[in-house]
This record gives C-alpha cells, sequence and structure tokens, in this order.
C-alpha cells in the first residue's frame, strides 16, 4: 500500500465519452524509489488521488494489470474532477492506496449467474471485478445503464472481453441504445427471465446512483439473491479518521470497511437509498 501521496506520472489518456476519460499511470519506479511493497489490488478498491494545487479525491480503480500499470477512470463532475479530465500524457498526479474491502468472489458458487449492473462511471470498479470472474470462469452478465447512447463507457472492452458464456446489455433512459429505461427495470426483467429457464442466480454485483442500488438491493432481497453494492460517500482520508463516510446506525465508514457491503450489512443501514453527508457532516437527502 501507498500510504503517503506520491506522484505517478500520466502514461496514457483515452477517451470514453465526451465527459469520461481514463487515465493510465505505471506505479512501479513508485514502489522501488520508495521500497513499497506492491500489493495487489482487489476490484472494488480506490485511490486517494490528489491534483496539485486543486484537491484530493477518492477514485476507484478501473484496470490494473501485473506490469504496475494502474487507470482511473474520471468523469465532469466537480472542479477537481474536471482538473484531471484536462491533464495529459506525461502529467504529474498524486496517488496513495489502495484503501478498503474490494468485491468478494471468495464464497461464490461455481455454477450460476453473476450479474454485474453498472449506472453511468459508476461501472469503474466493476470493469476489473468482470475480468476476475471470466478469469476464473464464471458465468456474467453485464448491465450498464447511462442516460443516453453518447454517455455509454467501457462498451469496446466488454463486447471484446464477454464471451459466448457471458452477456453485455444496454439500457438508456432516452432508448438511444439498448434497452429503453432503467437498469433497474432491465435487471427485473433479465432476472425473470433467467429464473424461468430455471437457472441460479449466484451474486448481483453493482455500482452507481445509490436510487439505483438501493432498488436492486430491493428486488434481490424479494426474491432471496446475494447482492453486493459499491456505495460513495464524501470522503477525505481514505483509512477510517474524519468520520464524513460513516454510515447509520452501525458507525461503519466506507472508506474503511467499504466501499462494497453486502446485503447483510445493507439491511441495518438506515441511510442506505436516503440520505449521505455533506463535507461539515451535516445530512442531505439523495
Amino acid at each position: 500500500m501507498i500510504k503517503k501521496p506520491r506522484m505517478a506520472r500520466i502514461s496514457k489518456v483515452e477517451k470514453e465519452s465526451d465527459e469520461v476519460k481514463t487515465l493510465t499511470f505505471n506505479i512501479r519506479s513508485l514502489l522501488e524509489d520508495f521500497s513499497i511493497n506492491y500489493i495487489t489490488p482487489i476490484p472494488g478498491q480506490f485511490l486517494m488521488v490528489w491534483v496539485p494545487g486543486v484537491d484530493e479525491i477518492p477514485m476507484s480503480l478501473s484496470h490494473y494489470a501485473h506490469d504496475k500499470n494502474w487507470s482511473i477512470t474520471v468523469k465532469k463532475i466537480g472542479e477537481c474532477t474536471e482538473s484531471l479530465f484536462n491533464l495529459r500524457e506525461g502529467d504529474l498526479i498524486g496517488i496513495r492506496g489502495p484503501f478498503g474491502n474490494g468485491f468478494d468472489i471468495a464464497n461464490n458458487p461455481d455454477n450460476g449467474l453473476n450479474i454485474i449492473v453498472g449506472g453511468g462511471i459508476g461501472m469503474s470498479p466493476l470493469i476489473p471485478l468482470v475480468s476476475q470472474l471470466i478469469n476464473v470462469k464464471k458465468t456474467v452478465i453485464v448491465i450498464e445503464g447511462v442516460k443516453c447512447n453518447e454517455d455509454i463507457i467501457f462498451k469496446k472492452f466488454l463486447e471484446k472481453n464477454l464471451t459466448e458464456n457471458e452477456t453485455f446489455f444496454l439500457s438508456t433512459d432516452d432508448g438511444s441504445c439498448g434497452y429503453k429505461g432503467f437498469a433497474t427495470d432491465l435487471f427485473n426483467s433479465i432476472v425473470d427471465a433467467e429464473v424461468k429457464k430455471g437457472n441460479e442466480i449466484s451474486q448481483v454485483y453493482s455500482c452507481g446512483p445509490e436510487i439505483m442500488l438501493y432498488e436492486l438491493f430491493r428486488i434481490c432481497e424479494d426474491l432471496k439473491i446475494p447482492f453486493q453494492a459499491s456505495l460513495e460517500r464524501m470522503m477525505r482520508c481514505g483509512f477510517g479518521m474524519c468520520g464524513l463516510c460513516v454510515l447509520d446506525p452501525s458507525g461503519l465508514r466506507v472508506c474503511k470497511e467499504g466501499p462494497v457491503f453486502d446485503s447483510k450489512i445493507l439491511r441495518t443501514c438506515d441511510d442506505f437509498g436516503k440520505y449521505c453527508r455533506d463535507l461539515s457532516g451535516k445530512k442531505f437527502s439523495i
């Protein structure tokens, strides 16, 4: 783990959509220069990314490889994400991490379907998960939900890497590509069809807007399907000190015990799907 901010040079910038880019950097020399032991990340873990003179924010890892190339995928939302979006090859960013607990596939049955549902930029931490599930020969269905055709990300990767045993579905709010409607509605219809075929659903993994996550959780609870979700909360430290990302009433920290939580924990969260906190700690509705 990289505990202090260390500078990494961006080696590649890929445009995913008009508002989304993937930034790749190699950490090999960074590890050697500071005598840091390499730890392979887990799908769903995140980095704290520092843009000098702007801010430091949490960013999910959207790719990592044995050659020490790591990637983050950024959407222009605020000041810091826009600064990241505008960076070019050769620019420096500060990174520390990876932090948190990722998606768990260890207790996943060998048989059955694994359904992955991503909403918008929430697809980012799910891409390493897709790769890992494919590598261990799991059967995968991927659903990506976006507002319109222009917002689709990782389409080339998913179409290239999903085999005939896996399926990739798209949903758009405006119907410009794939299913017209919300990802949750598409998920419901796919689950319905698979259950009628007699297929078992081993696990559902998801990341995206919390309203979407809560609806997926509700459906999975009704059907008794195991569910894991990556939550987003305000984070400043990344290792559990500031308390901005705590879940009520348990006090579990999204940066430390999360960001991925399973059904058992989500059942105990009063704020899941309802509210989170701003930088002052004040609650606001999702």
